[in-house]
Formats: C-alpha cells, structure tokens, sequence
C-alpha cells in the first residue's frame, strides 16, 4: 500500500473520530451519559457501531476522549487569555479564575463535574488537573526566583492551586441552580488563596 493511501485512510480514520467526539459532546451535554445510547450516537454520527467500537473502545472510551476535548477547548481559551497578560502572576491568576466560569458554561459542567466523576472515577479528575500542569510548575519556579510569591516548592504550589479550583468548581457544579454569590465567595476564596502566596516585603 503507497504512503499517499496509508495517509488517505489515516485522515478518513481521523475525521470520523472527531465527528464521533462532536457528536457525543453534543448528547452528553444535553441528555447526560446515562441516557446516551451508542447506537444513536453512531447513526447521528453516520457511522457504524462498529467504528465507533474500532476508535474508542465503549461507551465509556467515548466519554473521555469527550472530556479531553472539553479540557483542550477550555485550555485553548485560558491560553489565550494568559498571553493577553504580560505580567506572569497576574496572567496565573486571571486563568484560575476564568476557569471557574469557562468550566461551568452549561455545555460543559454536565459533561466534566456531574457525569465525569461517575464514569470515570478519580481518572476524570487526575485527567483535569494534569492539563497544563507542567507549563504552570515552571511559571512558578520563575516567580519564586524573582520573589515574586513566597519560596515554596513550585510543584507543591501548583497541586494546591489546582486542587483549590478544582474544589471550588465542584462545590459549584453540585447547586442544582446557578447561584451568583455562591460563584462570587468562590473567587473571593480563590484570591484568598493567591494573596497568601504573594511575598511578603
């Protein structure tokens, strides 16, 4: 078989993967995972059962490719808002913040804080908090050298960002309303906890 045609059929394979995930993210959103079925899924998708099995496994599989692109989507943005700002520590802390509404928009809180734990387990959650991990370590390795934020381990700093906002948006993801002072003691929370890391003169 040429290259060109191996390629061909690796464009194909990718495609209907990616319309697999769309498709899915739009049911998920709207109907929850429990009232999915996979049958449905692959007719709306204009695929066999067959193939969605081939790319993803099971339902479940389905699910967290679902997640991950969920997570990417709302990567894309924070990152984008991260380079509008110059100054690194206020860049950090305009991206935790504006996680807490981009991932509560309605499209996606069903999806990542109502279905996730439940399908997927801790995975769900070692999954969200992994995104972007990396890049925000050295971010605060950068920061504590230019006693910017107090002299703690970069990494032990980062989990526990990570685990305050993603506290934070679960605690508000559980209210069976929107509930704006709920959201607002949230980011006060948040500030909080990133004005107890800024150094001390």
């Amino acid at each position: 078989m040429s290259i060109a045609r191996l390629a061909t059929r690796a464009e194909a394979a990718e495609q209907t993967a990616a319309r697999l995930v769309a498709t899915a993210r739009r049911a998920f959103a709207e109907r929850g995972f429990a009232q999915v079925s996979l049958d449905a899924l692959a007719a709306e998708a204009g695929v066999t059962r067959g193939a969605l099995h081939h790319h993803f496994t099971n339902k479940a599989g389905l699910f967290e490719a679902v997640l991950r692109a969920v997570d990417a989507e709302i990567g894309h943005e924070l990152d984008r808002l991260y380079e509008a700002e110059q100054d690194r520590w206020e860049a950090l802390r305009n991206c935790f913040h504006a996680y807490l509404d981009l991932a509560l928009h309605p499209d996606r809180r069903r999806i990542l804080f109502l279905d996730a734990p439940a399908v997927l387990g801790t995975r769900a959650i070692e999954i969200l908090m992994a995104s972007g991990f990396g890049p925000m370590v050295e971010d605060l390795t950068i920061l504590v050298a230019q006693g910017r934020i107090r002299a703690i381990h970069p990494e032990a700093v980062a989990h526990v960002l990570n685990g305050a906002v993603m506290a934070q948006v679960m605690w508000l993801a559980g209210s069976e309303s929107e509930d704006a002072n709920r959201l607002a003691a949230a980011h006060a929370a948040l500030d909080a906890v990133f004005d107890g890391l800024t150094a001390r003169g």
